[in-house]
């Protein structure tokens, strides 16, 4: 018995001293995949382009569909999926390279999670190849086989075979790749089912019902009231009731967002259609209703997204408006830049939020003031004025801009 324990005791120990050396060797202190925000407003606008003319919802049970995506807007949708990193994607004769980083908290390990694979068309689906993970070399079918075991064992597998029914062909060219698919409804279904976790859905039901008493309360014999009146309260209620606010925050800040924005969050939660709805009631940033919903669409694009995916986000909207909706507004393009800085306040620095709101918000905390902020500029004049996106002029402007939001107390 004693043998069978002290066999035990040192199995256990050379397990740990493995693990401890394969995080060594996972996690590394240089970035595999380097720059900046990994999602432009122009690669932004290309990968709307490509996900509208390909809406699910506009398809028909098995209506047959051929796709290409070039290799720079594959890589800008993978960027849009991973929460967190960067990823770049080369695209080469029957193959795909992928590379991805992922900053981890500082350690004595090392600052980054390393991942570099290459993929192939094979006869019965993608397979991996020269799979790396920092600099440990795992093997592609050992990969590959712990990926399909995976996939067959988990909640995922009624899914994941109408995913593959529905792909027919999947060709890797050098900068592009083609999909052929047969279109089955049951796959936006499963969408929405696995896009939020059972959990995120209560906490998002109750974020909605705390929006709705505050909205009705705050907005009695009124139609329209500041956002801080509405945005405080509900923060301050949702840093007071665990110990992990952060995710709080965020719940809160995407049903905000949803209900400025006039869209339904029953198209991400089915059964939010029988939940209450608030009386109707304006909310205002600095007097105005567009800065408001510019400032708390861009909060939950950070806090869920990351803060490229937001400032892309806010950015192309005002390209698009310059090309022909209500013009280029460095107004608009403030209460983005604010409302993102609040978005990620909220999510990696919760205490920080939670005592900022303990004194109370106004408008003016939240969004500095816009005066001399162009406004209204359609693409003409844009370009005449400001030279377009990252010109000198543009630059200066939106220099500006920062220097004045780290002014707010709220974001030093």
């Amino acid at each position: 018995m004693k043998r069978l324990l002290v066999g035990l005791l040192a199995g256990l120990l050379l397990l740990l001293t493995a693990a401890v050396l394969l995080a060594f060797r996972a996690i590394q202190d240089e970035p595999l995949v380097t720059g900046d925000a990994p999602v432009s407003a122009e690669d932004l606008s290309r990968a709307k382009d490509l996900i509208r003319r390909n809406d699910p919802r506009r398809l028909k049970r098995d209506e047959f569909r051929e796709t290409r995506v070039a290799a720079r807007d594959l890589e800008t949708l993978v960027n849009l999926a991973v929460r967190r990193g960067r990823a770049t994607v080369n695209l080469e004769e029957g193959a795909a390279e992928l590379r991805y980083t992922a900053a981890l908290p500082p350690t004595p390990l090392g600052r980054y999670l390393n991942l570099r694979t290459r993929v192939v068309t094979g006869a019965d689906g993608p397979e991996f190849q020269k799979v790396r993970v920092g600099s440990i070399p795992v093997p592609g079918s050992l990969f590959s086989a712990a990926l399909l075991y995976a996939s067959r064992h988990s909640s995922l597998a009624p899914d994941l075979e109408i995913l593959r029914k529905t792909i027919d062909q999947v060709a890797i060219t050098p900068g592009e790749l083609r999909l052929r698919y047969t279109w089955q409804p049951e796959l936006l279904d499963s969408a929405r089912t696995y896009a939020l976790s059972p959990e995120e859905r209560e906490r998002l039901a109750v974020a909605h019902g705390r929006l709705v008493v505050r909205m009705d309360s705050a907005g009695q014999g009124r139609r329209q009231i500041p956002l801080a009146d509405v945005l405080g309260p509900l923060l301050q209620e949702a840093g007071g009731i665990d110990k992990d606010p952060g995710r709080h925050y965020r719940d809160t800040l995407l049903v905000l967002a949803f209900q400025l924005s006039g869209r339904n969050i029953a198209h991400l939660i089915p059964e939010a259609r029988q939940w209450p709805q608030p009386r109707p009631l304006t909310l205002t940033l600095r007097g105005r209703p567009d800065l408001a919903q510019h400032f708390v669409v861009s909060a939950a694009l950070a806090a869920w997204a990351g803060e490229p995916l937001a400032s892309a986000i806010g950015l192309g909207k005002e390209v698009d408006d310059a090309r022909g909706g209500s013009g280029f507004s460095f107004a608009d393009l403030a209460a983005d830049r604010a409302g993102t800085r609040l978005g990620e306040l909220a999510v990696d620095n919760p205490r920080r939020l939670a005592a900022a709101v303990s004194g109370g918000l106004t408008d003016a905390g939240l969004l500095p003031p816009i005066t001399g902020l162009p406004e209204a500029m359609m693409s003409s004049e844009f370009q005449r004025r400001f030279g377009g996106v990252g010109a000198p002029a543009y630059q200066r402007m939106s220099d500006e801009i920062d220097r004045r939001i780290a002014a707010l107390a709220l974001f030093r």
